[in-house]
């Protein structure tokens, strides 16, 4: 649960600035937003904060988790930044990042060409065999949609495409707090420059469906 919204983040240079190249891909709708949830359910409870500048072309997100099981609970924090097609996972103990290469960068890029960040929205849920309820609820004052899927679960969905709340197998996130004014902080984006970066993981082996929605191998 701690990344069941990672399929709405799949897009997001190395940069200094806080503000990109007029060429740089609009990977969202909404030019930068923050949003703050509450974690519930099963073994965990925490904040997850997920923030993005530049139409997603930059974006980070940060957790603060307890996870707690038969009496033990433990808490961890997570730093994640994504700039371009770069994701940096950072251990903020040991003041150490791993660097990995988002494998859905590109097709999505390529994707963008032909369509828009509002369309690509909706065939990223229809990819996860998301459909509309029909309802509407609202969540930290804004309005959303209901999604469902059998995998996936429920999640709801703002007008501009902005997750409101989500819940997965007994596990929920919901929106606390929705900013649309500020990206926040530039040191939250810049954090990696700050500690130890090693190369990670490969993530290139994506399922068939999320490579074909990306336009991988078309």
């Amino acid at each position: 649960m701690i990344r069941t919204a990672i399929f709405l983040s799949a897009a997001f240079i190395l940069a200094m600035s806080a503000v990109a190249d007029p060429g740089t891909p609009k990977l969202h709708p909404v030019e930068k937003a923050c949003v703050t949830y509450e974690m519930s359910g099963q073994m965990q409870s925490g904040t997850v904060t997920r923030c993005h500048r530049d139409y997603a072309y930059e974006s980070y997100e940060i957790q603060n988790v307890t996870i707690g099981m038969a009496g033990f609970s433990q808490t961890q924090t997570s730093h994640t930044i994504t700039i371009g097609n770069t994701i940096y996972a950072i251990d903020l103990a040991s003041n150490t990042a791993t660097r990995t290469e988002n494998p859905t960068y590109d097709g999505l890029v390529n994707a963008l060409q032909n369509t828009s960040p509002e369309d690509m929205g909706a065939a990223f849920l229809d990819a996860m065999g998301m459909t509309s309820t029909g309802q509407t609820k609202t969540v930290a004052g804004e309005t959303c949609t209901v999604y469902s899927s059998q995998m996936m679960g429920t999640s709801c969905f703002s007008s501009d495409w902005l997750m409101l709340e989500q819940s997965v197998m007994g596990m929920s996130q919901t929106a606390t707090s929705v900013d649309r004014s500020s990206g926040a902080d530039d040191a939250n984006y810049t954090l990696y420059q700050t500690v130890s970066v090693s190369d990670g993981p490969d993530l290139s082996n994506l399922p068939a469906g999320l490579s074909g929605i990306l336009g991988n191998g078309n």
